[in-house]
C-alpha cells in the first residue's frame, strides 16, 4: 500500500481481483420498479378491483348503457402508468449527474469514482464536506467528524490516524487518507438499515387529507352496499337489474378516483417539469409543502453571490517579527488540507512554492471560524475572521468600509505554539489582511423580490461578518437588511428567539445556532425552507420543512435536501416555488368538485336507506354530471397560472366549497320525495327533478370556486353550462329520465329556486363554523 513513503494504493491487479470477489461497495439499493411492475401495479389495485366488480355485476345484468365509467378508469390507469414511467427515467437521469463520488490512490494517481466502485482496501481521500462512503481507518491526517446522522449527537467527533470512520458520518473540517476495511452491505450505515441517508419524511396535506377520506370511505363502502342491496332486492323487490344499477351508481360516487389521478398526473409532471429546469426533486409531496413556506432562510456565499472569490487586496501589517506575507501565505495553502471556497480562493491568488514545511495543522471549522498551521522555524500562522482572533484588533476606517460595501476581510495572525492556540487566540500577533470580493448573483434582487411579493419572509443567516452580509443582503433587496445581529453576541436562547423573529440578517452564525433559529421559526408556526451547500448548513436542513441544496454544495448537504438546484441559480428556485403553487392552488380548487360527489354520494346513500327509496341516480346519469363538475372545469382550471400563497388547507377549502352545496342536494332529495305524492310525481319524475336541481346547485358550487371572475374563468363557466345544457338532450335515451311535460319542468325552476337560499343559508354557517374553528387554533 506504501510506497517509499508516499501512497500508493492499489494497483489494476488487485482492484480486479477483489471485484472477482464481490468486494465491492455496492449498497442493497431501494428496489427501482421496471415499467412493467409499473403498469401491473396500476392496472391491478384495491381500486380497479372495486372499479372491475362493479362493472362485472352490470354486464351480468346487461345494464351496458351504464359501462361508461370503464373508460374513464382505463384511461386513468393508462395516464397514471405513463406519467410514473416518465418520471421514474427524469428522476434516474437526474440522479446520475449529482451522483456521490470518492476520491481513491491507485498506483499513486488520484481519481474520482462512483461509491459503488469502492473496493476493500482502497485507498480513499476525505475532505471537508464528503459524506464517508465507506467504512475506513485513517491512514494519515487529522479531521472533525459529524457522526449526527448515526448516532443523534451533533459534537463534532476529533479522529485521527488509526481511528476508524463509519459510512453515513461526514467530514467537519480537514482532510485524511484512510484505507477501507468495510464494503457493501457490512458498512455500518447498512447494518442500520441505512438511516444515514434516510431524509425527514414529508409531512403532506393533500397526501393526509386524500388517505383519511379513502380510508373512512371505505368503512362505509361495505355496510352501504349491503343494506342497499338487501333493501332494493328483498325489501322493495325491485328486480336484480335495477338493484344492481342502483347500489353500482352509489358505490361509484362514493371514492373521488379523478382526483386521485389529477393529483398524482400533477404532481409527477411536475417533478419531470423541474427536472427540465435543473432541478432534482428527491420527494414528490414536498412540492406541495414547499407552496406553502412562510419563510426561506438563505445563506451568503454561493447563495447570494456567485460564489466565484476573488482577492481584491492582501495588506501586510507592521509587526515586529518582520515575516515575508508571500512566503508565509504559500507555505500556509500548500499546507492546508481545507477544500473550502475560501481557501480555493487563497490557494488560486498565492501560486508560489512552500517555502516553510508543515507540522501540525488544526483545520477550519465554521465553528471556529479560522484555521491554522504551524511552519518549521516559523510558528503558528493563523487565517480567520478579525473579530473571532483578535476581537480587540481595531480595524482601519478605510477597511470597515470596504467591509461594509460587501467585501469580506481576514486576518492573517502568527502564534507562538500551536498546543494552546485555541486557549490564548488573545496572544496572536497581526500579520496581514486579506480583502476577499464575491459578487452578487444577477438574478438575486429579482429572486428576492418574488419572495417578498409573494407572502415569503427572506432571512439570510450566514458564518461571515455580518456587516459583511448585511451590504449583501442590502444589495440583493433583502427587506430591512441595514438592521442585522452578530450571532457570536447570542448567549441566551431567549436572545436566539429574539433574533430570529426580528432581524433578517445574522452574521457569526454557528451551525448550531442556525439550527436552534430553524426550530424557533417552527415554534412560532412558520412552514421554514432552508438553503445550504456546506457541512455547516446540515443540521438546519435535516430539520427545516423544506430542505433545498445547491448542486456544487457538499455531498452531505445534497444527501440530506429533498430539492437539489443543480445549476445553482435563486431564479431556479423561484421556479420550483411557483411551479408548486400552481399545482396546489389547482388540485385544492379541483379537490372540492370532486369531493361534492362524495361527500352527497355517501349522504344520499344513508339517506336512500332511511327512506326506502332507490338510489336516484343512474351510472351514465352520474357520468355526464362528473363530466361538467369534475372533469371540465377541473381540467381547465389547470392552464390558470394561480401562483398565490395557499390560504387554506384542502380540507377547509372542500368543507367551505363542497359542503353546503352536497346538503343542499340532499335536502332537495328528501323534500322532493316527501312531497311527490302531494305533488302527484311518479318516482321517475321525482328523479328526474333531482338530476336538474343536482346538476343546478353542483354548477353553483363551481362557479363559487372560479369567483371573482375574470375573462378566462367566465369563458369556461359558460362553456360548461352550455356543454351541459346540449349533452342532456343528446344523450337523453342513455339517461332513462321521464319525459319533461310542462308541469315537471315548472317543478324543477321551482326546486331550483327555492334552492338559492337554502344554499345561501349553509354556506354563510359553514363559513362561520371554519371562522371559529380557525380563530380557536390561532389560539
Amino acid at each position: 500500500m506504501l510506497f517509499m513513503g508516499k501512497i500508493k494504493g492499489l494497483n489494476k491487479q488487485e482492484v480486479a481481483k477483489r471485484i472477482s470477489e464481490g468486494k465491492v461497495n455496492l449498497s442493497p439499493k431501494p428496489v427501482v420498479k421496471s415499467n412493467f411492475q409499473i403498469i401491473m401495479g396500476h392496472v391491478f389495485n384495491l381500486f380497479n378491483a372495486y372499479n372491475f366488480i362493479i362493472a362485472a355485476a352490470l354486464i351480468a345484468v346487461q345494464a351496458y348503457s351504464s359501462l361508461f365509467f370503464v373508460v374513464i378508469v382505463i384511461s386513468n390507469t393508462v395516464i397514471r402508468a405513463r406519467q410514473e414511467i416518465k418520471s421514474k427515467n427524469m428522476v434516474a437521469k437526474l440522479n446520475l449527474i449529482v451522483s456521490p463520488k470518492t476520491k481513491v490512490i491507485r498506483e499513486g494517481k488520484t481519481i474520482s469514482i462512483d461509491n459503488e466502485e469502492i473496493v476493500l482496501d482502497d485507498v480513499v481521500y476525505f475532505e471537508t464536506g464528503n459524506q464517508i462512503s465507506a467504512d475506513s481507518i485513517i491512514i494519515e491526517n487529522n479531521v472533525e467528524v459529524d457522526e449526527s446522522l448515526l448516532t443523534g449527537e451533533a459534537d463534532p467527533i476529533s479522529k485521527g490516524p488509526g481511528d476508524h470512520l463509519l459510512s453515513g458520518s461526514f467530514i467537519l473540517s480537514g482532510a485524511c487518507y484512510g484505507k477501507v476495511e468495510h464494503v457493501g452491505k457490512d458498512n455500518y450505515a447498512n447494518k442500520i438499515t441505512d438511516q444515514a441517508r434516510t431524509r425527514k419524511p414529508v409531512s403532506s396535506v393533500l397526501l393526509n387529507t386524500f388517505n383519511k377520506v379513502t380510508r373512512y370511505t371505505s368503512y362505509l363502502v361495505l355496510p352501504l352496499s349491503i343494506l342497499m342491496l338487501y333493501q332494493a332486492y328483498i325489501i322493495r323487490d325491485q328486480g336484480i337489474t335495477s338493484t344492481i344499477v342502483n347500489t353500482a351508481t352509489a358505490l361509484l360516487g362514493m371514492l373521488p378516483k379523478g382526483l386521485v389521478l389529477l393529483t398524482s398526473v400533477s404532481l409527477a409532471a411536475s417533478v419531470v417539469k423541474l427536472g427540465k429546469m435543473n432541478t432534482l426533486v428527491q420527494e414528490m409531496f414536498s412540492i406541495e409543502t414547499l407552496s406553502r413556506i412562510d419563510v426561506l432562510c438563505l445563506d451568503k456565499t454561493g447563495t447570494l453571490t456567485e460564489g466565484k472569490m476573488e482577492i481584491e487586496q492582501v495588506i501586510k501589517l507592521k509587526n515586529p517579527l518582520n515575516l515575508d506575507l508571500d512566503e508565509i501565505m504559500c507555505s500556509f495553502v500548500k499546507g492546508s488540507l481545507d477544500n473550502n471556497i475560501t481557501f480555493k480562493t487563497l490557494s488560486n491568488y498565492f501560486t508560489g512554492p512552500a517555502k516553510y514545511e508543515t507540522l501540525d495543522r488544526i483545520a477550519f471549522s465554521s465553528a471556529r471560524k479560522w484555521s491554522a498551521i504551524e511552519l518549521d522555524s516559523i510558528g503558528t500562522i493563523i487565517v480567520g475572521a478579525p473579530e473571532i482572533i483578535r476581537p480587540d484588533y481595531q480595524l482601519s476606517p478605510r477597511i470597515i468600509e470596504m467591509q461594509k460595501s460587501g467585501a469580506r476581510v481576514l486576518l492573517i495572525g502568527h502564534h507562538p505554539t500551536l498546543n494552546i492556540l485555541q486557549e490564548t487566540l488573545g496572544q496572536t500577533t497581526p500579520i496581514g489582511l486579506i480583502v476577499i470580493k464575491d459578487p452578487i448573483r444577477k438574478d438575486a434582487h429579482e429572486a428576492l423580490k418574488f419572495f417578498s411579493d409573494n407572502d415569503v419572509a427572506v432571512k439570510v443567516i450566514s458564518g461571515d461578518n455580518p456587516a459583511t452580509v448585511s451590504a449583501i443582503a442590502s444589495q440583493a433587496g433583502v427587506a430591512n437588511a441595514e438592521k442585522y445581529i452578530d450571532a457570536s453576541t447570542i448567549v441566551t436562547d431567549q436572545q436566539l428567539e429574539d433574533a430570529i423573529l426580528n432581524y433578517n440578517v445574522i452574521g457569526r452564525a454557528s451551525p448550531f445556532q442556525k439550527h436552534q433559529m430553524i426550530l424557533c421559526l417552527q415554534k412560532h408556526n412558520q412552514k421554514v425552507a432552508m438553503t445550504g451547500d456546506g457541512v455547516n448548513d446540515v443540521l438546519a436542513l435535516k430539520d427545516a420543512d423544506v430542505s433545498i441544496a445547491m448542486g456544487s454544495g457538499s455531498d452531505i448537504a445534497r444527501q440530506v435536501s429533498q430539492f437539489i438546484i443543480i445549476d445553482g441559480k435563486l431564479q431556479t428556485l423561484v421556479e420550483v416555488v411557483r411551479e408548486g403553487r400552481l399545482v396546489i392552488n389547482n388540485v385544492t380548487r379541483s379537490a372540492s368538485m370532486y369531493y361534492l360527489k362524495t361527500i352527497y354520494t355517501i349522504l344520499l346513500s344513508i339517506l336512500s336507506i332511511l327512506m326506502n327509496i332507490p338510489y336516484p341516480f343512474i351510472p351514465f346519469q352520474m357520468t355526464l354530471l362528473d363530466m361538467f363538475i369534475e372533469g371540465f372545469p377541473s381540467f381547465m382550471i389547470l392552464f390558470e397560472r394561480n401562483i398565490e400563497k395557499p390560504k387554506e388547507s384542502i380540507g377547509h377549502h372542500a368543507m367551505r366549497f363542497s359542503l353546503p352545496n352536497a346538503l343542499a342536494i340532499v335536502l332537495s332529495v328528501a323534500g322532493i320525495r316527501l312531497l311527490a305524492p302531494t305533488l302527484q310525481l311518479s318516482l321517475a319524475e321525482t328523479f328526474s327533478v333531482l338530476y336538474f336541481t343536482t346538476a343546478f346547485v353542483s354548477i353553483h358550487m363551481i362557479y363559487r370556486i372560479y369567483k371573482p371572475l375574470n375573462w378566462y374563468r367566465g369563458g369556461v363557466l359558460i362553456i360548461d353550462i352550455i356543454g351541459f345544457i346540449l349533452s342532456t338532450p343528446i344523450f337523453w335515451p342513455l339517461l332513462e329520465m321521464h319525459v319533461l311535460t310542462p308541469k315537471l319542468i315548472q317543478i324543477i325552476l321551482i326546486t331550483i329556486v327555492i334552492s338559492i337560499p337554502v344554499l345561501i343559508i349553509l354556506t354563510r354557517s359553514v363559513s362561520y363554523y371554519l371562522k371559529n374553528l380557525n380563530s380557536k387554533k390561532a389560539l
